[in-house]
């Protein structure tokens, strides 16, 4: 091999490597009672970063990046080291369809999509939905929304030690049961998701947690735009312009803290408030839905065009990656 690329790991070799990271680089099992700055296992491994053998780490997001230089905030030289071999390359991903469809008719048609159904958001789209059929609010004859994930998928990570309880699971299941426009299935082939993707209007992913959000550029790519959460990168990827934030307090690394009961059902009542009202905008208006996805189409053709992205690639592969380097100005 000429270089050896991978994903979330260094490389220990003389062979030439590079390296794209989603969180952080290089990542550490914990140790109990050491904190991540200070295990010796982060070091040796940065060490194999700083060799000119290897050509450079590619965050996925700004997020990523962010991550990554709060890593060695105790070692600023060696922040500024690792950071001057980084850069910012969102994945590449190619359109599903060419034009957004116009619609022609007044059914409503959303898609959820996450395996780990609750850390995803889909209970918050099962309540969101729900309360506003039972309110009268929206006509459940002109919904239909599919919702993809693993029911039996019930621990959030983002929750932490306060996970939800067997009432409320029983409650979200008997929501989707009661209710005719919800059409469940715990999984589907790549090739039937992306069918679904681009007859569907609207995408839905208000995650608890999330690294990037891959979902959201085959959801963009196929022009059906997307309601998510603010968490991580996914304001980087559905801006405005092309879909819908629901907005919540982060932390510092742009994320939810979960730091009591109260604190959770803080949060999921928000984010069921925000689903609900841009639900019911979309709904009262539904012209955005063209323009967005017409506006979404463009933002993946211009930046997560395929072509591109290989091309940068090509620069980094062949002179690695240099201080101040541009991969975007790369020929």
């Amino acid at each position: 091999m000429d270089v050896l690329h991978l994903f979330n790991e260094v490389a220990i070799t003389r062979k030439k490597w590079v390296a794209t990271f989603e969180t952080e680089l290089p990542r550490v099992l914990p140790v109990p009672g050491v904190a991540k700055q200070d295990n010796p296992e982060l070091y040796r491994l940065a060490s194999q970063v700083l060799k000119d053998n290897c050509l450079g780490l590619i965050a996925i997001s700004d997020s990523a990046l962010h991550m990554q230089k709060k890593l060695f905030s105790k070692q600023p030289d060696l922040a500024a080291r690792i950071c001057a071999k980084t850069v910012v390359m969102h994945p590449p991903q190619k359109l599903i369809v060419q034009q957004k469809a116009v619609k022609i008719d007044e059914i409503v048609r959303l898609v959820f999509v996450g395996n780990e159904f609750y850390r995803k958001g889909g209970a918050e789209v099962v309540l969101a939905i729900s309360q506003l059929i039972g309110k009268g609010e929206i006509d459940a004859q002109r919904l239909e929304v599919h919702l993809i994930g693993d029911l039996s998928k019930r621990h959030n990570i983002a929750h932490r030690q306060f996970q939800d309880e067997e009432p409320f699971y029983r409650h979200i299941e008997q929501s989707i049961a009661r209710h005719p426009c919800f059409r469940h299935q715990p999984a589907m082939t790549n090739e039937a998701l992306l069918a679904l993707f681009a007859r569907s209007d609207i995408g839905l992913l208000p995650t608890w947690q999330e690294t990037y959000g891959f979902s959201v550029l085959e959801m963009q790519a196929s022009g059906c735009p997307v309601i998510t959460s603010n968490v991580r990168a996914l304001p980087e990827i559905n801006p405005p312009s092309v879909g819908w934030l629901l907005e919540n307090h982060l932390n510092d690394d742009r994320e939810l803290s979960v730091s009591g009961l109260k604190k959770k059902e803080q949060i999921r009542q928000q984010l069921v408030d925000q689903l609900q009202s841009t639900l019911l905008s979309i709904i009262n208006d539904p012209a955005q839905l063209q323009q967005k996805g017409e506006e979404a189409i463009q933002r993946i053709r211009e930046q997560h065009d395929p072509l591109t992205y290989s091309l940068r690639l090509n620069e980094i592969y062949q002179h690695g990656i240099r201080a101040g380097f541009n991969p975007a100005l790369a020929p």
